[in-house]
């Protein structure tokens, strides 16, 4: 399967310029989201384009601001080839969101199996609760690590 991202949302302030997030797959260093932005030329240096780890809200992912790979120096804000270089990255559209009550299928959903326990607790902490209550579900119906359900195990 080839690695995604998909434009989430456009124009995210707070940046050294206007930020886009995108939602990628595979996931970087235990988050689904990138936000790339474009600092222009300026008082002689060059302009740079700039991936940085995300929250689905859209703010900088855990503690670590630092750029990833795919920050370079340019004049051209190119997002494909930022997210080229930071993992393979194709820009794709988003899938058609189901109508309420259709069946979603579960090679969409996220499966804590395929993730560490830090992954999966960063994305407890920002998931729905309806969510939560399935991935623990998933998570107590395999690996059940203590690590995700606590006490729960048994």
């Amino acid at each position: 399967m080839m690695p995604t991202a998909v434009l989430v949302d456009d124009g995210v302030g707070g940046f050294a310029g206007p930020a886009s997030l995108y939602r990628i797959d595979p996931p970087i260093k235990g988050t689904d989201h990138v936000l790339v932005y474009y600092r222009p030329p300026m008082m002689g240096q060059e302009g740079q384009l700039t991936v940085v780890l995300a929250t689905p809200g859209g703010a900088v992912f855990g503690q670590d601001v630092r750029p990833q790979q795919g920050t370079h120096v340019t004049r051209e804000p190119n997002h494909h080839l930022a997210l080229q270089l930071a993992g393979g990255y194709q820009i794709v559209d988003a899938e058609p969101v189901p109508a309420e009550g259709a069946a979603v299928e579960s090679s969409q959903l996220y499966d804590p199996a395929n993730y560490t326990v830090d992954d999966v607790n960063a994305y407890l902490a920002e998931a729905s609760p309806q969510e939560q209550d399935r991935v623990l579900a998933v998570e107590r119906e395999g690996k059940a690590r203590k690590g995700i359900l606590g006490k729960e195990t048994p």
